[in-house]
């Protein structure tokens, strides 16, 4: 990399021109001449616009347009004037300097600027400017933008406008031009994203006190919203509350109040508001009111319930999704669930069984919870899927449901009950109707990304059909792979390493490497190590052949090692066909932090390069590299550039920029203005919020956990059953009530402590309250009520392990539990070897173990088991906030 051109960026040189627009214009006097000079010269030039001889007119008028915006004044008296050559020159210079078209702009955007003058209607107008967009002449743009008038064409001509004012500063501030940059700025529409655009750019060049303490001395709303826009960017909630509220602008009002920790202003105003949801939903408003008397204290009473449960059971679908979701957000679990159970049984399993409640999940689906008959139900289905259309398994109601029965059996440990239940009649079915059984078949493999499949049955059914047919085990491998040359130059390879072995043995090597299913014998390690072996003996010359089909198997179920490993064997030539995403996340993972920097560093001047918008993420990304490097005065230079360049945008960007390198401190800040910069009625608010409340939870902000959760949770109450599943609208109730419950502790104990018992009755698994309600009620001293919720807690999880002791995922939820209870640890961690020994590289499980560790006041070997974590995850964020937590925070005592 080209290391002097990096340190250009960096130090905002004034010689790296990346607009590609035209040149500032000759402000102040383009010609090289003295004052007295140039308005001499200029009078003469004036005078000469009305000369008999054209070429006069025409040098007189060249040498006008030289000078500037410093002839403006003078060209103004003569546009007005009597003479009518001189008028229309001076009018046609105005119009040019004042667009910026200089001598030395572009001729193709001059004769663009001049045609849009004369453009005979909308359409042309709209093409000319989006050719100038296509130009990067952005001061045009915006000038002649803003000389419009009509309606109906600024509408059209907005989407070839949107975004020019922030990519015009941002390429001036890299140019080190910040009175460049807030020209760009001021000229944008002065709507709530412009505003905060350039109340962002104050911010950031330190001139936003003074820019604020302006804006109060001026009277009129345009002032205040000005205020506005200075107070969100300075972080000043209650102060932009109240210009909100004084401007009528009562959902910002109301967010504004959120942030502050006061949710009632937002579910007042949704309450009273307009209709939200299809048709008007009025189900929404009265989730809006209850949740109001929730917070309120007031409790609800049947009566107040009955129009939601009397919608969760109606016939309009969409109310009837709005209504049980809301009842779920109001923590009416008990009520929301028979709703549930009836509206959508197989959701209804998937809920009671992710909440290790086994009875209730099989009674939604009709099965006698004491002594089901698991083979008479998957036959009842298998039957129905038949008789519908067989040649489109996505059509039939019954195959995703035998899916899950499936996967529910495999994951309880309970695979002579799978193999009893599907097994024979699958392999009956192969005959009668072979494509239906291979389709089926492929469902059941998944791959490494599937959390509902079930390979193990699969691959028993599949062995037993395929015997010794080749063909079959063709259409096995298609089946399990999918039918491409990669997997099978995996075949191929693997009948070279092992031919002694059967086609059943290579097979189950081939779901190991793959990751397709629990691995108990660690035969992925083995046979990577085996590869790699093999690999070493191979000519240089001679290893592209075995590079592609590693490089598929990476991209298939890749982890950070072997990912890492294929590209260091990658030449250099080809590893520009590798989309850089596929590597990125692995050079963190692997704290590889110079590779990281370095690719950061050249993505930077590739973009300057080829003229691309200066993208801030790609500056925190290279500064939190750096500074990992121990390279601070570099990172400091690129935390400026990404500050700067910011521009009231981008901020979950750059906050998981910083993540990314492990700085969550300056993560934190940037998911904080992401927060007040956000608009309320965006699509996107809920997710930016909870980024926010991430952080909120570990500072214990209960507060403001509190009332955020309570506007996170009324928006998710306008999207009825789609999406997450309805446990987790019981996370958001705990969230909110947990807080709630720990700020009036001090206050109002008991009243607290009834709010906290209704937590634990309510709770939406015991893995959701391990993540942050034990670790809050034992910080707050309430160490009984902590220790006689986790035995609740933990004596229902081993009664389930006790039932289902091939259930590696409920002895995972046990250790998750116990090592963030800070109890039963030594228990846990032999519970967790469990869980392990059935799923050795299952990322959640190492994590679990890590905290176990952390518990126990062994930092070494949390670190080494979230590094083991991270390496098959390196894109889970919360990993990763794990892995730093473990290196870096005290443990607790």
């Amino acid at each position: 990399m080209n290391l002097p051109r990096i340190m250009i960026v960096t130090c905002f040189a004034a010689g790296l021109w990346v607009a590609g627009a035209a040149p500032e214009s000759g402000v102040g006097g383009g010609l090289g001449l003295e004052p007295q000079a140039k308005v001499k010269a200029l009078e003469r030039w004036i005078a000469e616009l009305a000369d008999e001889k054209f070429q006069v007119r025409e040098a007189a008028s060249f040498a006008i347009w030289q000078l500037g915006s410093g002839a403006l004044s003078a060209l103004s008296d003569v546009a007005s004037g009597v003479d009518p050559e001189r008028a229309y020159r001076a009018r046609e210079l105005i119009r040019k300097i004042e667009l910026e078209v200089t001598p030395e702009t572009d001729g193709e955007v001059i004769a663009m600027v001049e045609r849009y003058g004369a453009a005979a209607g909308a359409d042309e107008k709209v093409e000319l400017m989006n050719a100038l967009r296509q130009k990067r002449a952005w001061r045009q743009i915006l000038k002649l933008y803003a000389g419009e008038t009509d309606e109906g064409l600024l509408t059209r001509l907005q989407r070839s406008v949107r975004g020019v004012s922030l990519i015009a500063a941002r390429e001036a501030l890299i140019q080190g031009d910040a009175k460049r940059a807030r020209d760009f700025l001021e000229m944008a529409p002065a709507d709530e994203a412009g505003l905060l655009a350039l109340a962002d750019f104050h911010r950031s060049q330190g001139t936003l006190v003074d820019e604020l303490a302006r804006a109060k001395q001026r009277p009129g709303a345009h002032a205040q919203t000005w205020q506005l826009a200075l107070q969100r960017v300075a972080g000043d909630v209650k102060a932009a509350r109240a210009l909100a509220g004084a401007l009528g602008n009562l959902k910002l009002e109301a967010m504004m109040a959120a942030m502050d920790g006061d949710p009632l202003p937002w579910l007042r105003v949704h309450a009273e508001g307009e209709d939200e949801g299809e048709g008007g939903d009025m189900v929404v408003k009265i989730y809006n009111r209850l949740a109001t008397r929730r917070w309120q204290g007031k409790p609800l009473q049947a009566s107040d319930l009955t129009p939601l449960v009397r919608a969760a059971g109606g016939k309009s679908r969409s109310q009837r999704g709005r209504a049980i979701s809301g009842l779920f957000l109001l923590g009416e679990a008990d009520l929301a669930e028979k709703a549930y159970a009836k509206a959508s049984p197989s959701a209804a399993f998937a809920h009671f069984e992710s909440l290790e409640r086994i009875p209730e999940a099989l009674s939604a689906w009709g099965l006698d919870s004491e002594k089901p008959d698991y083979a008479a139900w998957v036959a009842k289905r298998l039957v129905s899927a038949l008789a519908g259309d067989v040649d489109d398994l996505d059509a039939s109601m019954d195959i995703p449901d035998l899916v899950q029965m499936a996967n529910f059996l495999e994951r309880r440990g309970l695979h002579a009950l799978a193999a009893e239940a599907f097994e024979k009649p699958l392999l009956a079915l192969a005959e009668e109707d072979t494509k239906f059984f291979k389709d089926f078949i492929a469902l059941l493999f998944g791959d490494a990304e599937s959390v509902g499949n079930a390979p193990l049955l699969a691959r028993r059914v599949a062995v037993v059909w395929a015997g010794d047919d080749a063909a079959r085990w063709d259409d096995v491998m298609i089946a399990a792979f999918g039918g491409n040359e990669q997997s099978q130059a995996w075949v191929e390879l693997l009948a070279e390493m092992a031919p002694e072995a059967s086609r059943a043995e290579r097979f189950e090597v081939m779901l190991a490497l793959f990751r397709v299913g629990p691995d108990p014998r660690s035969l992925r390690e083995k046979w990577l190590s085996r590869v790699w072996e093999a690999f070493a003996k191979i000519p240089a010359d001679e290893r592209k052949s075995w590079i592609e089909p590693l490089m598929f198997l990476a991209g298939q179920a890749g982890d950070v090692e072997t990912n890492l490993r294929i590209w260091d064997q990658l030449p250099k030539s080809d590893k520009g066909w590798v989309f850089w995403r596929s590597r990125i996340g692995d050079l963190s993972a692997a704290e590889r932090w110079d590779d990281a920097a370095a690719f950061f560093l050249e993505q930077i001047e590739r973009n300057v390069e080829r003229q691309q918008e200066p993208l801030p993420s790609l500056y925190a990304c290279a500064a939190a590299c750096l500074r990992q490097t121990g390279r601070e005065r570099e990172a400091v230079n690129f935390d400026r550039l990404a500050d700067q360049l910011a521009l009231g945008n981008d901020a979950v960007e750059i906050a998981s920029a910083y993540a990314y390198g492990y700085d969550y401190k300056r993560a934190a800040v940037w998911w904080a203005r992401a927060a007040r910069l956000q608009d309320p009625e965006a699509d996107e608010l809920a997710g930016v919020l909870s980024l926010h409340l991430e952080t909120l939870l570990e500072q214990g902000e209960w507060q403001r956990v509190a009332a955020l959760a309570e506007v996170i949770a009324q928006r998710v109450a306008t999207t009825g059953m789609q999406g997450e599943a309805q446990s987790l609208r019981l996370k958001l109730r705990l969230q909110s009530d947990l807080g709630r419950a720990l700020a009036g502790l001090k206050q109002d104990r008991a009243a607290s402590l009834v709010i906290l018992e209704n937590c634990r009755k309510m709770s939406p698994s015991d893995g959701f309250m391990a993540d942050y309600f034990f670790p809050a009620v034992r910080r707050s001293g309430l160490v009984d009520a902590h220790d006689r919720w986790f035995k609740e807690s933990w004596d229902g999880l081993l009664a389930v392990i006790e039932t289902y002791p091939g259930s590696d995922n409920t002895y995972n939820t046990a250790g998750w539990l116990a090592s963030r209870a800070r109890r039963n640890l030594a228990e846990a961690e032999k519970l967790q070897e469990s869980a392990l020994a059935m799923h050795p590289n299952q990322a959640a499980y190492l994590d679990t173990m890590a905290e176990i560790q952390f518990a126990m006041g062994k930092r070494a070997k949390a670190v080494e088991w979230s590094r083991r974590a991270i390496n098959y995850r390196p894109d889970d964020a919360m990993l990763r906030v794990q892995y730093h937590r473990f290196a870096k925070a005290p443990l607790e005592r």
